[in-house]
């Protein structure tokens, strides 16, 4: 119930997605190199990156900044512990109507590529009063698949991290205040595609082009 009351709230909300846009964090926010960098205790995969890598940026050919955050089980995931992965970036809100049909589809495309080497990260700026997500948030997201009919998957089982108005850098992804945003990301971590537009087509494509 608690589900389904949810997913009526994030209907309603989605018809009015005035965009919000947050200034880029101050410092040096998520473009700390590894000696610096410390992994996180989490049960995701994960792999040291090189050491000596820098984070540069968020376009395209640029080492990906480190994008940290507390998942939907309450722990810290980082960006970079997907070292050697292909990663699917995903950056969204919860009262964005494209990021949501996006999500009820993110478990079957994280199904199919998983076993290659893939990581479907997701990244929460907002809730749907436009102020940081709670865990409760999180996995109100994490059920959007079970909004689609005949559905194969229910629960998005790939990491959901909040990231709030993009302190650890992920908001440079985000262009003209506009979401969703999604990068793919290189085994290396270093940007492969910015996804213009975003949509499952483009999605799988770029996965398929990066797993080559």
């Amino acid at each position: 119930m608690v589900r389904a009351v949810g997913s009526i709230v994030l209907a309603m909300l989605a018809s009015a997605c005035a965009p919000h846009l947050y200034s880029p964090a101050g410092g040096d926010d998520g473009a700390a190199d590894t000696d610096l960098w410390t992994a996180p205790v989490n049960s995701w995969t994960s792999a040291a990156p090189p050491e000596g890598l820098v984070g540069e940026g968020m376009e395209e050919g640029q080492v990906v900044l480190d994008v940290r955050g507390t998942d939907q089980f309450g722990a810290e995931v980082s960006l970079w512990q997907f070292y050697g992965s292909v990663v699917l970036l995903d950056i969204s809100t919860l009262w964005c109507g494209p990021c949501q049909d996006l999500a009820k589809h993110a478990e079957s495309v994280y199904q199919e590529y998983k076993d290659q080497g893939f990581v479907y990260l997701t990244v929460i700026h907002e809730n749907v009063e436009g102020r940081d997500p709670s865990a409760e948030d999180l996995n109100l997201w994490a059920g959007l698949p079970a909004t689609v009919l005949d559905g194969e998957f229910d629960l998005i089982t790939a990491p959901i991290i909040a990231d709030p108005e993009g302190v650890s850098g992920s908001i440079g992804a985000v262009r003209n205040g506009s979401y969703p945003a999604a990068l793919v990301i290189g085994r290396d971590l270093k940007v492969v595609q910015r996804l213009d537009p975003v949509s499952d087509g483009t999605i799988k494509a770029g996965i398929e082009a990066a797993l080559q």
